[in-house]
């Protein structure tokens, strides 16, 4: 069984690997940037599909289209309106009425083309359009997700850190030096052994002298990585 010593330092080893677990579930959190790329992908892919160039000509047209029409409506009132009575001055207006018909039949022809092109290429729009969608619930879910876990992480990292001086004050100095050295170098300063057998942190086989040593509770190393072995029966 492990001594009092090694118990502690052991408490004091569990609340690092707590720190490390925290840290490393802190730089995996999903804040959506895969699916910001693929968002980005999307809307690329939507700007330049057919239905959406088409559809933004169709709009434009329209807007123009009516801002002819309301021309025409204001020489015809003009000119028969009794406004306007110089010939010369109703002949421009009539050569402008005409143009601007025939600007507005273009304008129409062009829309009547546009209406025909549009159903057939909606449907591959849709789906594009979709997925955007889909994409946009996907990120707003993660960052939701993300920021959920980073408030948990955050407040399991502060509370380990309050309790490592703690734990580290009552382990003796010359144990809690080595320990540190090992931590420093191998990131974790402690291992179980695993079955009897072998080490948890590098997963070398153990010698019998080690093993034993470590099962009677006395301060020993692995010899590989020179982490501390910290044996138990269920005992933690």
């Amino acid at each position: 069984m492990a001594s009092t010593d090694l118990m502690r330092l052991w408490r004091l080893h569990q609340i690092d690997a707590g720190l490390i677990e925290v840290r490393q579930r802190a730089a995996q959190l999903n804040s959506g940037k895969a699916q910001q790329e693929r968002l980005a992908e999307l809307e690329a892919e939507a700007e330049k599909h057919p239905y959406r160039i088409l559809h933004a000509e169709k709009t434009d047209l329209e807007l123009a289209n009516k801002t002819v029409e309301d021309k025409i409506k204001k020489f015809e009132t003009q000119l028969y309106g009794g406004t306007v009575v110089n010939s010369r001055e109703v002949a421009n207006l009539e050569k402008e009425i005409e143009s601007l018909k025939r600007q507005r039949d273009k304008g129409d022809e062009r829309l009547v083309a546009i209406l025909d092109q549009l159903p057939p290429l909606e449907a591959s729009h849709k789906a594009i359009s979709d997925k955007l969608e889909e994409g946009k619930r996907a990120v707003a879910s993660a960052r939701k997700a993300a920021v959920a876990m980073k408030g948990e992480l955050e407040t399991r990292y502060k509370t380990l850190s309050t309790e490592r001086p703690e734990a580290a004050k009552i382990v003796p100095p010359a144990l809690l030096g080595k320990y540190e050295g090992v931590r420093k170098a191998r990131g974790t300063g402690m291992a179980m052994v695993v079955n009897r057998q072998t080490c948890g942190g590098c997963g070398t086989a153990l010698p019998e002298r080690i093993r034993e040593s470590a099962e009677a509770g006395r301060t020993v190393a692995c010899e590989t990585c020179q982490r501390i072995l910290y044996y138990t029966e269920g005992l933690v």
